[in-house]
């Protein structure tokens, strides 16, 4: 395993990707990998941290056969610049990068084999860990679902057989004083039961986690379900069990999920709420007491049949981003990304849709993102500048619209010619189960 200790570095050859011909208001830099070939699945997977955003590309070949590849890039003056490439030695069908996450100079990805940890040490990024659970299997799909906070890292293993085939599980990795990391728990729903896929989708913030289960049948076949779990000091304890108040069979509740403080996102991609498999994002709060409660729903002006609104989801503070990687913008099914913003009252407003400039059809644009501060970095993984679905990212500045002109208030510096820039603003299935509905 020593071959294992430091990661292959790669230069990254036009890594930052060419600037498209009229970019939107709020889109910045797009990128590419610049070794990227056909199929690769740059963007399958994103993530940002201040001034670091990495992204996935879990098929890239390049030194290996499906090797897979985790991509980092620092902000600089103007724009985003390519930091390396890092692939696993000797890492054919390693599938670097299918999960991504970062917090501070930790990066967590995602192997067929275990889960990576990168740290930043003296400018440069390392491997530091090799993260597997004591019950490892190749069919339990670990490290598919990633999030990270400070030093804890929980993993999703959705085949997990804990509950019964294919219930699922996660496992909470700490780092201890001396920077090791271990195994702390391994987490399941309490009442979980065959094919519920619980970990699908997972997110930590402090010690609150939110864990999906979208094939959980509370309210019908695949209706969905999320759990949440709180860190005490006798370590993680099940708090809550969260379901929609609408949900029905095949609307998938727990596909996506984020948490910030006190308040989470759940999606349901599957929902029917306006137009069939359409997709919504429900909000959930903490309530003083404990426990939590759906204070709204969220669905976007224009939805449409299949559109899988909420396929990827993200919040900071009062600020949510949701992907829908069918919607139109400039090409139908290109893919859009929706900031939604939480207004004084409580409700929440659609402040804006973005969309590539240069989209064509079945991109995927939004099937991935992350948000920090008013940066979104937005993957594509189907883009196919390098090949077909070689993949790509971009970056855009999303906040809200404060001054209510229809401009998100981080986007008006970037378009001096409008009225308002600079002028001041305003404070295995069981068998009684039909089968599984496709996962986009």
């Amino acid at each position: 395993m020593e071959r294992y200790k430091k990661l292959l570095l790669i230069a990254i050859l036009g890594g930052v990707g060419r600037g498209v011909q009229s970019p939107p208001p709020c889109e910045g830099a797009k990128l590419s990998n610049g070794l990227g070939q056909a199929g690769d699945g740059y963007g399958f997977s994103a993530a940002i941290f201040a001034d670091t955003a990495v992204i996935g590309a879990p098929w890239e070949s390049a030194p290996y056969e499906l090797s897979g590849a985790v991509l980092i890039y620092n902000r600089v003056a103007g724009g985003w610049s390519p930091f390396g490439t890092f692939a696993l030695p000797e890492g054919n069908g390693a599938g670097a990068g299918r999960a991504l996450s970062i917090a501070g100079a930790t990066i967590a990805f995602g192997t067929t084999w275990y889960v990576g940890v990168l740290e930043s040490m003296s400018g440069a990024w390392e491997l530091v860990a090799q993260l597997a659970p004591d019950d490892f299997s190749f069919s339990q799909q670990f490290g598919t679902a990633i999030s990270i906070t400070a030093d804890t890292i929980v993993v999703g293993a959705r085949n997990d057989d804990i509950r019964g085939f294919r219930s699922g599980a996660a496992y909470v990795f700490e780092r201890d004083a001396n920077g090791a990391w271990r195994q702390m728990a391994k987490l399941f729903a309490d009442d979980g039961g065959q094919q519920q896929h619980f970990g699908w989708a997972l997110a930590i913030d402090g010690d609150t986690v939110v864990i999906g289960a979208p094939d959980d049948d509370d309210l019908g076949n695949y209706s969905g379900s999320a759990y949440v779990f709180e860190r005490d000091s006798e370590g993680w304890v099940q708090q809550d069990k969260l379901l929609p108040h609408d949900g029905l069979g095949f609307w998938r509740f727990g596909r996506a999920v984020t948490v910030n403080g006190n308040r989470a996102l759940v999606s349901a991609i599957g929902a029917a709420v306006g137009a069939p498999n359409s997709g919504a994002v429900y909000v959930f709060e903490r309530l003083p007491q404990g426990g939590w409660v759906e204070t709204a729903q969220l669905v976007p002006d224009d939805i449409e049949n299949s559109d899988f609104f909420g396929i990827a989801v993200d919040l900071e503070g009062d600020v949510a981003l949701i992907g829908s990687e069918n919607a139109a913008v400039a090409a139908d099914e290109s893919g859009a990304a929706y900031i939604f913003h939480r207004q004084p009252d409580g409700s929440w407003e659609q402040v804006a849709k973005i969309g590539a400039a240069d989209g064509a059809f079945d991109d995927r644009f939004g099937s991935s993102l992350a948000l920090s501060g008013t940066t979104a970095l937005i993957g594509a993984y189907q883009d196919d500048d390098h090949g077909e679905d070689s993949g790509s990212a971009y970056f855009f500045s999303v906040s809200p619209d404060a001054d209510g002109d229809g401009v998100m208030d981080a986007c008006e510096p970037l378009r001096p010619t409008d009225a308002t820039a600079g002028a001041p603003r305003p404070a295995g299935a069981a068998a009684d189960k039909p089968p599984a509905p496709r996962d986009p």
